[in-house]
């Protein structure tokens, strides 16, 4: 836990903060995928999780990049939109004021981790 989280708004995802940290979103295939622990898989978190995560406790968008990447990789896991093939992965578009990234994520073999690169 942090003493203090940014205020942000979301959708389906998180979208900005108050400090301009900003997100765009696109679903996209991966050959390694993973169910969520509420459908009966082992994977804890998805884009939604992980972006709002970000925009509760980064400024910069190196630092919701590092920090997604973290909780995905050491506390839970990650999974996709859907199982399939087709929508096991997301890739986000990650942009503060004087930078911005590709941000892309599948499952990892376990399903208790993540591969991500930005």
């Amino acid at each position: 836990q942090v003493a203090h989280t940014f205020a942000y708004t979301y959708a389906s995802y998180g979208i900005m903060n108050e400090h301009k940290l900003a997100f765009g979103e696109s679903t996209c295939s991966a050959r390694i995928t993973a169910a969520s622990l509420a459908h009966n898989g082992t994977a804890l978190f998805s884009n939604k999780e992980l972006s709002m995560i970000a925009l509760e406790r980064c400024k910069t968008a190196r630092c919701a990049i590092e920090t997604m990447g973290h909780f995905a990789t050491t506390q839970g896991g990650f999974y996709g939109e859907d199982v399939g093939v087709d929508a096991g992965g997301e890739t986000l578009i990650v942009a503060d004021t004087k930078e911005s990234w590709v941000f892309h994520i599948l499952a990892d073999p376990t399903g208790r981790s993540a591969i991500w690169g930005a």
